[in-house]
């Protein structure tokens, strides 16, 4: 059987955080609502669905692994944006006596053209606004992220 090649987006960054507030910061509603988009919904626990609202499209996903202060894992859980369907988000996450790193994956893209290109820049623009988030208390959720076209 041949295997499918797959794509993935990965990012890292450092933030002046604990580990603690970066996990929370990507589990807590309010706090997801505050850096990804402003119109966040649903449950951040295992088996339960978040919603990430952009005006009249949603992107749903499962929660499925949650590992407190270490790790998240959320999986595509409808077509939303065809080229994210059957994607994974794992989002790992280690420090220092410095910083907390998050390390981004976003993972079963079928190819790397499309939407690809424009979201993998547009995860390290949101990656930005958490950072910015947690340094400073304000983050650049959508609509008020940086715009990466003109479209």
């Amino acid at each position: 059987m041949k295997k499918i090649k797959t794509y993935e987006i990965r990012h890292e960054i450092g933030i002046k955080a604990t580990s603690k507030l970066v996990y929370q910061a990507l589990t807590d509603i309010k706090m997801l609502s505050n850096w990804w988009t402003s119109d966040t919904r649903g449950t951040s626990k295992v088996g339960n669905f978040l919603e990430f609202w952009f005006v009249d499209f949603c992107q749903k996903f499962e929660v499925i692994e949650l590992k407190q202060n270490q790790f998240v894992h959320w999986k595509c859980a409808d077509k939303g944006l065809e080229d994210w369907e059957e994607t994974e988000i794992r989002f790992s996450l280690r420090s220092d006596e410095k910083q907390c790193f998050v390390n981004f994956i976003h993972s079963g893209w079928q190819d790397n053209t499309g939407l690809y290109p424009h979201c993998s820049t547009k995860w390290a623009v949101f990656l930005l606004s958490l950072k910015e988030f947690l340094e400073t208390g304000r983050g650049r959720p959508f609509p008020h992220d940086l715009a990466v076209n003109h479209n």
